[in-house]
């Protein structure tokens, strides 16, 4: 029973086929013979047209039509009468020719969709390898038909796995090395608090070689409470990934791992880092706290001036300029002293007395 089903969906499944087949073959055949027929028309259309031009004209230059499509009085001529028999005779052919050419069915697009759709059913159908590129095809859009007007197929290149730059750099050391220990690559390193595990970053890229150096920094800037220098791969790891870089205990180990995300110890917190003591000058939090601060005075509000007032007015008062002033002065005027009489002076005297001697 298995085999004649399986015989009667097979023989089915032929009758399809050939079913499809002889369509498709029927629609080659007639776009064949309306191409070629339509193709006759056009060319016969052609000729008559170019036919009809070259009698016009030739009626033209024997004066049988003058003006536009009008033709002359003396038309009755025995010249004129065979040309225009003639031309009657080919507008006549190319107005049958015409109607002929409209009347024909043959449409290229809709042979072009009837035929397409038969090579996807035999496709579907599994009638044969030839007919496989047709199962996947759809309509195309208006951009595919204007950039790639010929549907050409080409083929995508494949993805290449890339290796993050980390990677690169460290394909000299093992995975083991990778795993544990540090190895060459860039580091960020945390400062740990190991009383209630809260840490702060030191660096965020930097050496193994590096480490002695941070871990003094770390000391510095928490000191008065144990602290310890963790570190972790960046780019590619979290902090929750960090190891020490003396032991290479991982941060989780710890007992105090996370702990002051949900309790609070007063009694673990950092110092004043050393660094910072040539800022503050040796005084502490708590001296600064207790000195008051002096009370700074508010100041006074001046009035407001009145609008519309004269500038000159205001520039007197802020001045404190009194008009009853005006023309007297404050500074007391000088007494005048009197002058003791003048002495004869001495006059010295040049030559013979008796020049000048009294009369």
């Amino acid at each position: 029973m298995v085999f004649a089903a399986g015989a009667g969906m097979a023989e089915a499944a032929s009758s399809v086929c050939v079913r499809l087949e002889g369509r498709l073959d029927s629609l080659q055949r007639s776009q064949n013979s309306s191409a070629g027929k339509v193709a006759n028309q056009d060319n016969a259309i052609n000729q008559q047209r170019a036919a009809l031009n070259a009698a016009n004209a030739d009626a033209r230059r024997a004066g049988c039509k003058g003006g536009f499509l009008m033709f002359k009085s003396n038309s009755a001529a025995p010249q004129c009468t065979d040309m225009l028999k003639r031309i009657n005779g080919i507008q006549a052919n190319l107005n049958r020719l015409e109607q002929r050419r409209s009347a024909s069915s043959f449409d290229p697009n809709s042979n072009a969709r009837q035929r397409s759709d038969t090579l996807q059913q035999l496709a579907l159908n599994d009638c044969g390898q030839q007919y496989a590129a047709y199962a996947q095809q759809r309509p195309r859009n208006f951009l595919e038909r204007l950039f790639n007007p010929e549907n050409r197929v080409y083929e995508t290149q494949e993805q290449i796995a890339r290796v993050p730059a980390t990677a690169e750099r460290d394909t000299n050391y093992s995975s083991a090395e990778t795993e544990r220990g540090f190895g060459r690559g860039s580091y960020r390193t945390l400062c740990v608090r190991t009383c209630d595990g809260y840490y702060f970053p030191i660096s965020f890229a930097t050496r193994r070689s590096s480490f002695a150096t941070d871990e003094q920094v770390c000391q510095q800037m928490c000191p008065g409470t144990n602290v310890a220098l963790y570190a972790h791969r960046n780019p590619g790891q979290n902090s929750g990934d960090a190891r020490s870089t003396t032991d290479e205990t991982p941060y989780s180990a710890l007992s105090t791992a996370f702990a002051y995300r949900t309790s609070f110890n007063p009694g673990c917190t950092c110092g004043s880092p050393s660094s910072l003591a040539a800022f503050t000058g040796g005084y502490s939090a708590s001296t600064l706290a207790e000195t008051p601060a002096t009370e700074a005075m508010p100041p006074v509000p001046g009035s407001a001036p009145v609008p519309g007032e004269d500038p000159e007015t205001l520039a007197n008062r802020a001045g404190a300029l009194d008009p009853d002033s005006l023309g007297t002065t404050s500074v007391e005027a000088p007494v005048a002293n009197l002058a003791q009489p003048r002495q004869a002076s001495v006059a010295r005297r040049v030559g013979p007395s008796y020049f000048y001697a009294a009369q």
